[in-house]
């Protein structure tokens, strides 16, 4: 007949560095969660700001156009009444 003796270090008492491990294994696993959330989130805020941005230059560049399109037509207006003269 054989006896096994269990000891401090066997694998039916886990030592409290592998209880850490896999106390932050859970972590790990509970903040990916989190960190999708959180990442998903900083997207929707980022395309937002990036979006107002967007909007932003577009009513610029609309408004220059406009501006261009008004000297444009002052300069054939004034064109023309210096041709008459």
């Amino acid at each position: 007949m054989s006896t096994t003796l269990l000891t401090p270090s066997s694998n039916l008492n886990p030592s409290p560095s592998s209880i850490g491990e896999s106390q932050s294994a859970k972590n790990s696993s509970i903040a990916a969660p989190k960190d999708n959330r959180m990442l998903e989130l900083m997207k929707s805020l980022y395309q937002a700001d990036q979006q107002v941005k967007y909007l932003h230059l577009q009513a610029e560049v609309d408004s220059l156009l406009q501006y261009q399109q008004i000297i444009k037509q002052q300069r054939l207006t004034s064109g023309r009444t210096n041709l008459g003269n």
